[in-house]
Order: structure tokens, then C-alpha cells, then sequence
């Protein structure tokens, strides 16, 4: 044997040997779509959560429910008369809407954008004339007002509450306009400007730019109609789960307009998400109006965060002194991903987050934003 050809099968022999010891670093098996139930479920019961869950993967929807919705009568999520609060991931439905509407109104005496002053709808309110619609929607109108979650124990028409949330707001101090606070008070004042645009009230537009427009079957305003339940969250206390039910009146949930008074479920809630900025709710251009607004000092637009260089879309959500959680986390064409609506939970954000990233880790692996 030649002594080129000798060094040449002694390479070779290297290159495997290395091969061996320290292997390409590639992703690891991920679960199966039929695996997937076992997994969701085992993370569940280690996590410490109950709710329900759309795993998304290549277009493919796969609800899966864990726990009960309700201890007292022992009804499990997943039970089809079960509704979820999506507390603040009813934002970018608001923010959609806003978004719709400029553009419909486009050319005509009622034209608006995301510069226009909100004191053409709230002349009384103080501030109004140098706060705009897109300051609104990022956060950045200095509106700041904690207690408008707290239950007022009055059952509150749309005008009411928005009348009230005014009154309030001139009665405090504020932040100067465009300080960054992430609050309800900018999407129920939103809310209001949809009523006062269209002359009808919040609902009636969500029920036919939203409900009906999309075909959605379980998703609704307020406390539940006729044949649906709102699930009851619960926490984990003392080892033991299942404790400190807490539901929303509908007292509270009347507060929340356009900012946390949705109910749906993870599949309804995940056919809003597909729709948008496709056409079938917003066009490819609205949404992408609506994702990156002037006014924004971080990366939340509109109702929900653009990560990882735009390629995935995020929110999340929870209601003060209760244990419902809600988060999705979706790639920017909606083909991989979840809808976590949680009515039991053993910790706050960073811990719903944790365990929704285990998940998409199996869907697409080191693909989706980790916060």
C-alpha cells in the first residue's frame, strides 16, 4: 500500500472515530402528533395545571384537555360546554377591530389612523388632545389605573363602564404621554372609539366582525348563554391542587370591555388567530399596521409581541385574583404552535411560559421565544 493511500484511510479512520465520540449536534426526536395527548398530559400533572391547549403543527389543530373545569360536579376541561376567560389576548381583538375600522373609514369624513388625537371621542377626557390612537394601542398614553380590575360589584352596561373609567381617570395623576404602562384603561378607552365610529355598541361589532364573520361556535362576551359554563380556576396550595376556586361575576367581567370580558375556547381562539393577516379577518398590510405601530417603545403593538425577529407572535394574559392564565405563542403564518387557556396554575407568567415552551420545543424545535 502506498504511503498517500495510508494516510488517506488513517483520516478517514479519524473523521469516524470523532464521529463517534462527539456526534453532529442535531435536534431531538420530537413527539409524535399521536404522542402528543400522553406528553401534554404528563407535563400537566408535573406542572401542576389544568386547562386546555390547541397544539398546532404544520396547519394541524390537536385540542387537548387536562384536569377538571370544575371540581363541584367533577367536569373536566375539555367538556364541551366549558368557556375560558383569554383576559388580556382579547386585546389584539380589540386592536384588529381598530385596525378594520381604519380601514374601512379610509376617504371619508370619518377617516382616522394611528396619529389621530383621541380627544375627537373623549373631549373630556384630560390629555385627550395630545394622545393618540396609536398610543392607545402600545401602552404609551401614561394611563395607569390598577384598580379597574377590582370587582365594583355593578353589573355595568358598555356606556357605564367606559363613562366611569373616564371620570376616574381625570380625577388622578398620570404619567406624561408616551410613558409606557401596560394596562387595561387603553383597550376599554378603545373599545369605546369602535362604539362611537360605528354607532353601535362593542359587542355588536364583535359579534359580526368576529363571531360570525369566522364561524366561531364557542366564543362569546360576558358570563356564559344558555348551555355553556365558564370554567372555575383553582391553584395549588399546600400540596394538594384544586384549591381557592375563584370564578368572574359578571360584574367584573362588565368592566373589562374590549380589555378581558372574552370567553372562547383554544380552538375557537386559535381560528381568530389564523385568520388574521390573511385576509379572512385582516389583510397581510392591516396587520402588519397593527403589529408595528409608530408609537411603540418595546416590542408590544397592537395586542400581542412580534419575537424572534418577527417570526413568531405572542401574548399572554391573566385577571388580578384569580388563577386563570392565557398565552399563545404562534409563527407569523400560524402553521406551528399553541393556545394555552389554564384555569389552574401554581405560578405566575414565567411559569405558564416555561411549560408552554416545553411543548413548542416538540412542535419545532428552537424555533419559538422561550419569554
Amino acid at each position: 500500500m502506498l504511503k498517500k493511500e495510508k494516510k488517506i484511510i488513517t483520516a478517514v479512520l479519524l473523521t469516524l472515530l470523532f464521529a463517534a465520540v462527539w456526534p453532529e449536534k442535531t435536534a431531538p426526536d420530537r413527539v409524535t402528533a399521536a404522542d402528543m395527548t400522553g406528553f401534554v398530559n404528563r407535563l400537566f400533572k408535573k406542572k401542576h395545571l389544568a386547562g386546555s391547549v390547541a397544539v398546532v403543527r404544520n396547519g394541524h389543530v390537536q385540542v387537548i384537555s387536562c384536569g377538571l373545569a370544575r371540581v363541584r360536579g367533577r367536569i373536566k376541561n375539555g367538556d364541551r360546554r366549558i368557556l375560558y376567560p383569554v383576559a388580556s389576548l382579547q386585546k389584539e381583538v380589540t386592536g384588529a377591530m381598530i385596525i378594520q375600522l381604519m380601514e374601512e373609514k379610509k376617504g371619508s369624513p370619518a377617516a382616522f389612523s394611528e396619529h389621530t388625537k383621541i380627544s375627537r371621542w373623549y373631549p373630556n377626557l384630560r390629555d385627550a388632545g395630545k394622545i393618540t390612537v396609536g398610543e392607545l394601542m402600545s401602552h404609551t398614553s401614561g394611563f395607569l389605573l390598577p384598580e379597574v380590575e377590582v370587582d365594583r360589584h355593578v353589573n355595568y352596561s358598555e356606556a357605564r363602564a367606559i363613562s366611569w373609567l373616564v371620570n376616574r381617570l381625570n380625577q388622578l395623576p398620570k404619567d406624561p404621554v408616551g410613558t409606557y404602562h401596560y394596562s387595561d384603561v387603553n383597550y376599554i378607552l378603545l373599545a369605546g372609539i369602535i362604539r362611537k365610529l360605528t354607532g353601535k355598541s362593542y359587542a355588536w361589532n364583535f359579534q359580526q366582525r368576529v363571531v360570525r364573520r369566522l364561524g366561531l361556535k364557542s366564543t362569546c362576551l360576558g358570563r356564559p348563554g344558555k348551555g355553556r359554563l365558564l370554567a372555575e380556576s383553582y391553584c395549588r396550595k399546600r400540596g394538594r391542587d384544586y384549591q381557592r376556586p375563584v370564578s368572574l361575576t359578571r360584574s367584573r367581567l362588565s368592566q373589562l370591555v374590549g380589555a378581558g370580558n372574552m370567553l372562547t375556547t383554544a380552538g375557537d381562539f386559535y381560528t381568530l388567530q389564523a385568520a388574521l393577516g390573511t385576509g379572512e379577518f385582516l389583510s397581510p398590510s392591516a396587520f402588519y399596521k397593527q403589529t408595528h405601530l409608530k408609537s411603540k417603545v418595546n416590542r408590544y403593538s397592537g395586542g400581542l409581541y412580534l419575537k424572534k425577529g418577527g417570526a413568531v407572535k405572542l401574548a399572554y394574559g391573566a385577571i388580578n385574583g384569580a388563577h386563570y392564565a392565557a398565552y399563545f405563542q404562534l409563527t407569523a403564518d400560524n402553521k406551528n404552535g399553541i393556545v394555552m387557556l389554564l384555569n389552574e396554575r401554581s405560578g405566575g407568567e414565567n411559569s405558564v411560559k416555561s411549560a408552554g415552551y416545553k411543548i413548542l420545543q416538540e412542535i419545532m424545535f428552537d424555533t419559538f421565544s422561550k419569554s
